[in-house]
């Protein structure tokens, strides 16, 4: 009975050896090269080593600066919008936020052939308002691209158009306002927001839409037919009370008045300039979101 009980404890002493011998293996040749590569992978994620990554956004600056030099306007912008994408970190990302900026700009307000635009040539009795009705764009838009300063058109006359279906993204941590592409919503343009006054109840995250776009000189609204329309202040109301982007000079027609002292109005404020140019190209009905 003695030498049974032996016999047992020597087998039992066996199968922990092989155990433990089960486990070293397996923890040297699987559980520790996998945990070693996520240590390895949560360090590069931290701030003080990722300074010692090569910034690989340069590179795809480079080849932008490039195809930019050989006019390649929308080739360079597809590669800056790919640095955008994968490389957001990089040195290079806020200049190629205002370089892709101003290539869709030129490429937008000018007779430059891009993708949904089109020319509208005029016929006897066509007016700018229906015109811009039916191709989903605006006045301020076929008077920009087509370097017009005057409304009145002609039979003959070849108008530019685009559907401005744009997107709207308002950012109130960054302090800024991103305008994104109709169809992908990628990236389009960037304004930096000057200063915020929102009312209470206008909280992120929420969705509205472009209400009215209003021109304002000497206190009165005027539009597109006035002689003052292009030395007017701009403002653009969205649907949610309170949320207006306004020009900084404190420029546009509302305000009010407490105790005889005049209140800021509410909004967000950019540089006029920015303004001036979202009004080529933003119409009624753009959808805004706004976020943190």
């Amino acid at each position: 009975m003695a030498r049974l009980k032996l016999l047992l404890a020597f087998f039992a002493l066996v199968v922990l050896a092989a155990g433990v011998l089960a486990v070293a293996y397996y923890w040297e040749n699987y559980f520790r090269p996998n945990w070693e590569a996520t240590r390895e992978f949560e360090s590069t994620k931290s701030p003080t080593s990722r300074k010692d990554l090569p910034d690989l956004g340069l590179r795809e600056f480079e080849a932008a600066k490039d195809l930019l030099i050989d006019g390649e306007l929308q080739a360079a912008r597809d590669r800056l919008l790919y640095l955008l994408e994968y490389y957001p970190d990089s040195q290079a990302a806020s200049q190629a936020r205002d370089i892709i900026g101003e290539i869709n700009m030129d490429l937008l307000l000018s007779r430059a052939p891009i993708p949904g635009k089109e020319e509208h040539v005029v016929k006897r009795g066509d007016i700018l308002s229906p015109i811009a009705r039916k191709y989903h764009t605006s006045i301020n838009y076929i008077m920009r691209a087509g370097g017009r300063t005057d409304p009145t058109i002609y039979p003959g006359d070849r108008l530019v158009v685009y559907p401005l279906n744009f997107k709207v993204r308002i950012s109130l941590e960054k302090k800024a306002i991103t305008i994104l592409t109709p169809d992908d919503g990628k990236f389009f343009k960037h304004y930096d927001i000057i200063d915020i006054n929102l009312p209470a109840q206008v909280r992120p995250p929420a969705s509205t839409k472009i209400a009215e776009m209003v021109a304002w000189h000497d206190g009165r609204p005027v539009n597109f037919e006035s002689s003052n329309y292009f030395e007017a202040s701009k403002w653009i109301r969205t649907g949610l009370i309170g949320l207006f982007i306004r020009p900084a000079n404190g420029g546009g027609g509302e305000s009010s008045e407490e105790g005889g002292e005049k209140s800021d109005p509410f909004g967000v404020t950019v540089d006029k300039a920015d303004l001036e140019e979202m009004f080529a190209y933003l119409r009624p009905s753009n959808p805004v979101t706004l976020v943190p």
